[in-house]
């Protein structure tokens, strides 16, 4: 969890490759008889003894998600808010997501206005002053997505609390715990150092421990200060967290940096931590709801002196070489490497697999297309019983409570998806065939299989892949809709240029909307371009007037400003194809700014009436000030040779001793304000 404090403004748009309606029927397209090659001219004709009619299969298959959380797919609702994660919730039911994990849950440092700062707790309990949004906003969350099917996971950080900075350090050499702690856990702050109590004490300070407890005794990233989870008192404030996220709705939890937090067959500091917290969360869920809680565990890299069993005894795992592997054998565009690569990963369904990590992510200047994503997503969708996770991605700044793509609705992720929820349970035959790869499902009364061609892909060719265990008949391409033929156990693909094919009974396809911007503030005026593809009928309207429709075909300008009433405008749209629709609504708020400064809106009303004292941090030079004015519910602040800024919180009254330095006494901080944010010259804060 590298330190980022990167932001700016959210600039959307989704791009969909081969927008259109209807494609025309291709000229005869060449056949080649395995997909390597370029070699794509037809085969000389020959005469051909008459062959039976392909059957037509009866299907009745309807979309539906899997009743269990550890038989679907999990989207990372990567800073997002809880309230983010509610409205989209139709869309992730639509895209095929059983499971959406969300940050952790727990109060994190100075509110999480950077998305490292929820990995910083303060707590062991549902946050209550969080960007997330508060403890009544989870439990509303997890009703609404129980509504959906929908399963909520909560993220949780056991393993380390918040620090002062990333160099205070104690007289032993380890890291400073953040005096704020006290506040939300007041007697794992005071045995921090030594047993005040009788509980014993808190934290390590083994910092030269050898052995497993290189791992368990230090957390070697970022200075934060490692928990001792053999404590009997910190198990007890962890399972009082987990019982407190199962009694508002959760289903299950991922554990950040599981692999530093000992197990009970460790060689050196066992402890039965996972036990008296994991263990007895899964029977109380158990007890509430009849079901099985869904569980999997952040490890990266192999542990010190121990095997992977002693945690998925426990819990599944994202064993990141297993995902290396993966994406390397892509890498070489060779299938056979993509089906060994698979193969070795041991038993799937103990591992949770991603194209990206949320690390990974944030820490890297290079980033897959989302094309190469889907390819990569479609190969872990696919593999029977292994948890796959999709990263929702933040925009570039990474701001705190605004969703950086929409990618995740894609039809190429949601295909896939589909592809999982349909045959999860069917057995499942991997194989290879030239330069693709091949995942068949066989249930008792139903059938299909998902090819992805590494290779050169010629858009016009027909390519022969052999599907020695499915039943000969007519299929069709989810992705084009277009026809399959299966033959002798060989069937008859023309490969979109992503190279994937998702092949099942069923003929009908999904439209796909894309939206330039959703949900967002504005000043002046605001044009939305809206695109479809798969689409056969295509409308928008305003604030809920279905009797004024505007129809369009493949692309539209709308002009939101037009359309404003009481400063808002609501704009829904509609697409179909065949037996599916889809609407979606967007709600465009309109602000007009005050002159003096810059705008901040939407601020939490408990910040304007004296509750809290509000400073501004400044950059060139960094300094505390209060150069702002708060006017008609709006701060205003004077940015007059600021490079960026950022708003602060503290207890009423606080005074800041040095206003060149800054004060880790903050109770909650905005996101950075610079860059681009600050050239919009207003931004909201309703995260705040």
């Amino acid at each position: 969890m590298k330190k980022n404090l990167l932001c700016g403004c959210l600039a959307l748009l989704l791009l969909l490759t081969a927008f259109g309606c209807k494609k025309d029927k291709p000229a005869e397209p060449a056949v080649t008889s395995k997909p390597a090659a370029a070699e794509t001219a037809a085969p000389t004709e020959e005469p051909k003894a008459d062959v039976p009619e392909l059957k037509e299969f009866a299907d009745t298959y309807e979309d539906r998600l899997p009743e269990n959380a550890e038989d679907g797919l999990t989207l990372h609702a990567f800073n997002w808010t809880y309230h983010e994660i509610m409205i989209n919730l139709e869309n992730i039911r639509n895209a095929g997501f059983k499971n959406v994990l969300t940050m952790p849950v727990q109060q994190p440092k100075g509110g999480g206005s950077a998305w490292w700062a929820f990995y910083q707790p303060l707590s062991f309990s549902v946050g209550d002053n969080s960007a997330l949004g508060s403890r009544e906003e989870l439990e509303t969350l997890c009703r609404e997505a129980d509504k959906y099917g929908i399963c909520i996971l909560a993220d949780i950080v056991v393993n380390h609390m918040a620090n002062i900075d990333d160099d205070a350090r104690e007289a032993d050499g380890t890291p400073t715990v953040l005096p704020q702690v006290a506040e939300y856990e007041p007697k794992i702050y005071n045995n921090r150092n030594e047993d005040v109590d009788g509980i014993g004490v808190t934290f390590h300070h083994n910092k030269n421990a050898k052995g497993s407890g290189a791992d368990t005794q230090v957390y070697a990233y970022g200075n934060l200060p490692d928990l001792d989870t053999s404590n009997p008192y910190v198990q007890e404030r962890v399972l009082a967290l987990l019982t407190e996220c199962i009694d508002a709705g959760v289903d299950g939890f991922r554990f950040d940096a599981a692999k530093h937090v000992e197990t009970e067959q460790d060689p050196d500091y066992p402890s039965d931590f996972w036990n008296n917290t994991l263990e007895k969360a899964k029977d109380y869920y158990r007890e509430k709801t009849g079901k099985e809680l869904y569980a999997y565990g952040e490890i990266l890299g192999e542990p010190s002196g121990r095997t992977l069993s002693s945690y998925t005894d426990h819990m599944r795992i994202t064993d990141d070489g297993f995902t290396s592997q993966f994406k390397s054998a892509f890498a070489q565009k060779d299938p056979n490497r993509v089906l060994n690569a698979l193969l070795k990963g041991g038993d799937a369904t103990k591992l949770i697999a991603w194209v990206e990590s949320h690390d990974e992510y944030v820490s890297s200047n290079t980033h897959y297309s989302d094309v190469r994503v889907a390819k990569f997503w479609s190969v872990i969708a696919a593999k029977k019983g292994l948890g796959g996770l999709y990263l929702a991605r933040p925009n570039d700044e990474l701001v705190v409570g605004q969703i950086g793509s929409y990618a995740f609705e894609s039809e190429y992720v949601a295909v896939s998806n589909r592809f999982h929820n349909r045959f999860y349970a069917a057995d499942s035959f991997e194989s290879v065939d030239g330069t693709c790869y091949i995942n068949e499902k066989i249930a008792p009364d139903d059938q299909g299989v998902l090819i992805l061609n590494v290779g050169a892909v010629d858009p016009e060719a027909v390519v022969e892949v052999a599907v020695p265990h499915l039943e000969d008949g007519i299929y069709y391409d989810s992705l084009t809709g277009k026809p399959v033929e299966v033959r002798d156990h060989v069937a008859r693909v023309q490969f979109e240029a992503n190279g994937l094919a998702v092949v099942t009974r069923s003929k009908d396809l999904h439209p796909q909307l894309a939206v330039s911007e959703r949900d967002c503030s504005f000043a002046g005026e605001k044009i939305i371009t809206l695109k479809t593809r798969n689409c056969e009928e295509a409308y928008y309207y305003f604030n809920g007037d279905a009797s004024d429709t505007h129809p369009f075909t493949n692309e539209a300008e709308v002009p939101v400003h037009e359309y404003v009433k009481d400063g808002k405008a609501d704009l829904s749209v509609v697409v179909r194809t065949g037996k599916n629709t889809f609407e979606q609504m967007f709600t465009y708020t309109q602000i007009q700014l005050l002159e003096g400064g810059f705008n901040l809106i939407n601020i939490d009303e408990k910040y304007l009436n004296g509750e809290y004292e509000l400073y501004i941090w400044s950059w060139s030079p960094g300094r505390w000030s209060k150069d702002y004015e708060i006017r008609d519910g709006i701060m205003v602040v004077d940015t007059t040779g600021m490079t960026g800024f950022l708003v602060a919180a503290f207890e009423k009254g606080y005074e800041i001793a040095d206003v060149n330095n800054w004060d880790s006494n903050v109770i909650m901080q905005s996101t950075d304000i610079k860059g681009d944010l600050l050239t919009l010259g207003f931004f909201d804060m309703s995260g705040f």
